[in-house]
């Protein structure tokens, strides 16, 4: 009985341990279940995820930019194809590897980094575009390296033919900084942005829309396939009001004769058919990217100056102005054209004397005279009537002072006043500083385009349009200034080129009837440039070393005196003589004959 009892207890006990293994069984069952689900369903997506970026990548495909050519039908910027590489961005790019890509691309570690410091894991990323065949090749042999890294064929910005004539025009393009990242977020590593010109201005409508595609790859990195593909858009296209040849015309004869300066032609409704500075850049240098020490070089060399004498330079506009000043003084009814003024040699104001450029000065002279032969003491006269303020105004009315807008970097020169001595030297006006300020020197500061649209307002008697270069582009009235004197003005430019008395005879152009002002700024005083010329003359000073002392020369111009076609400025750094800045006007002329512009 005792044996029975002993051996049912065993049973129930063993019965009982079966029930806890039962239990424990079931309730492994159901975290394993519960586990598969969290797993499976609640992070499904996140570990799919996580699957494909170890076999599947993005790779942008970056967007041809929109073309640029002339209104002619010539290239200034284009799209060629070239090999760029991207850098696969993932947690198994180590520095060792960072480092071997760098020295076989001959890029810097230290911005290899940055870049990548900007982007997202599981993505690539440009680092070098413009690639030689033969680092592609080792990119792609190195076994250690080629898992990271995609070549992919893309758009090249070229700039065809004689980059330097129209590199101020059309400007160039860069790959974004740091500084340019932080600074607006729209942009992504590897973006390409304008920089200067027309690159620069329509930089939103040029650049277009990056594509993309999404590739396996095997364990080594291999493509193994393409699953889809979302391509790019191109950039919009742009048409310039440009003419190349007559853009490479200027150029070329301004190298050709060794000329420093700038030369504007433009339409009277603003479209600028040239707009040329003698010193530029080749804008093709900055595609594949320019280091510290490439840029060093190239400025050395002079073949990198991204100064823009036309839009930037701002130098005292001479005698340019003094058709403005006489037109100031006919407003105000201080003068009429037919007033005849004594004008003498020199004009005595206290211990200081302001004289003519003509020794023995001009005598009984009236506005026309005055403005043909350019006589000096007859616009001091005028200017210490008009007084400062007025001359202010006036002059204001024609853009002198204020940018044209062509680009956000145009300088707006300097149009001297009470207010700005003052709150430039702390100083008060002067009489000698208004005498300065009516021939266009002293304080007062001009650029070639300023000029060009302030002479477009007599040609076109009375308004002025902000200057445009690119075609389809509305005119925009920048300055209207009403008057009746503008046939006055109009007579007296004429008679500056095709007069007895012109300065401006050696623009003339039988039948074509140019009206212009020559202008001569000083660079140094009237004393000081004769000791110069005379140590040059007498072989104690080389001419390399007296030209920056010589004047500036200008000359400002329009054609036909009636119903106008062109305007043309020609300015002349250190040209000596405003009579070469004609005799160069004159050449334009031809050409503008020549292509059937006028």
């Amino acid at each position: 009985m005792a044996r029975r009892d002993r051996f049912l207890g065993k049973i129930e006990l063993l019965k009982k341990n079966l029930s806890y293994l039962y239990l424990v069984v079931v309730i492994s069952f159901v975290v394993l279940i519960l586990r598969l689900f969290y797993l499976q369903i609640i992070k499904g997506d996140y570990f799919s995820s996580l699957a494909k970026r170890n076999s599947i990548r993005l790779v942008g495909i970056a967007p041809p930019r929109g073309d640029i050519k002339t209104s002619d039908g010539v290239f200034y910027a284009k799209n060629v194809p070239s090999f760029s590489v991207y850098l696969y961005k993932s947690k198994k790019l180590t520095d060792d590897i960072l480092l071997k890509v760098s020295k076989l691309l001959g890029v810097d570690k230290d911005d290899l980094k940055q870049k990548l410091a900007y982007s997202g894991y599981y993505k690539s990323i440009p680092i070098k575009r413009n690639v030689d065949r033969r680092d592609v090749f080792r990119l792609l042999f190195d076994q250690e390296v080629s898992p990271f890294v995609n070549i992919e064929v893309e758009p090249k910005r070229v700039y065809p033919s004689n980059a330097y004539a129209y590199a101020n025009v059309v400007g160039y393009i860069s790959e974004v900084s740091l500084a340019d990242l932080r600074a607006n977020p729209l942009l992504k590593v590897g973006d390409l942005i304008g920089r200067k010109g027309i690159e620069k201005k329509y930089d939103a409508q040029l650049r277009g829309e990056w594509g993309y595609k999404e590739v396996e790859v095997s364990s080594k990195g291999a493509v193994v396939r393409v699953i889809s593909t979302t391509p790019p858009r191109k950039g919009k296209s742009i048409t310039l009001t440009i003419d190349s040849r007559l853009q490479s015309f200027i150029y070329n004869k301004l190298k050709e004769n060794n000329l420093k300066g700038a030369v504007v032609v433009e339409r009277p409704n603003g479209a600028i058919l040239a707009i040329v500075d003698s010193d530029t850049f080749n804008p093709n240098f900055f595609v594949e990217g320019l280091t510290r020490k490439q840029w060093k070089e190239l400025q050395k060399s002079g073949l990198l100056d991204l100064f823009d004498m036309a839009t930037q330079g701002a130098f005292p506009p001479g005698s340019l102005i003094k058709p403005f000043v006489a037109l100031a003084a006919l407003q105000e009814g201080i003068i009429k054209p037919t007033t005849v003024v004594f004008c003498p040699y020199a004009v005595k104001i206290g211990k200081y004397t302001y004289r003519d450029w003509r020794a023995g000065g001009f005598g009984y002279i009236d506005l026309y005279r005055a403005i043909e032969s350019s006589s000096d003491v007859f616009f001091y006269q005028l200017g210490m009537k008009l007084g400062i303020d007025k001359m202010d105004y006036y002059l204001s009315k024609f853009g002198f002072g204020k940018s044209p807008g062509l680009f956000s970097y145009c300088s707006k020169g300097n149009l001297p006043s009470r207010a700005w001595k003052y709150k430039r030297y702390s100083k008060g006006w002067y009489i000698g500083d208004t005498i300065s300020t009516s021939i266009g020197q002293g304080f007062f500061l001009a650029t070639p385009l300023q000029v060009a649209v302030a002479f477009s307002v007599i040609a076109n008697e009375g308004i002025g349009y902000r200057p445009f270069l690119v075609e389809g582009s509305k005119s925009f009235p920048l300055y209207v200034f009403k008057s009746r004197y503008y046939k006055d003005i109009k007579k007296a430019l004429w008679l500056v080129v095709n007069g007895t008395y012109g300065t401006a005879g050696k623009a003339k152009i039988d039948g074509l009837n140019i009206c212009g002002k020559t202008g001569t700024s000083q660079v140094v005083s009237s004393a000081v440039y004769k000791r110069i010329k005379k140590r040059v003359k007498e072989g104690r000073m080389p001419i390399e070393k007296a030209v920056r002392y010589y004047p500036h020369a200008w000359f400002a111009s329009f054609a036909p005196k009636d119903n106008p076609k062109v305007i043309v400025v020609v300015f002349l750094e250190h040209g000596e003589s405003s009579a070469n800045a004609a005799a160069f006007a004159r050449l334009v002329y031809e050409k503008l004959i020549e292509l059937g512009i006028i």
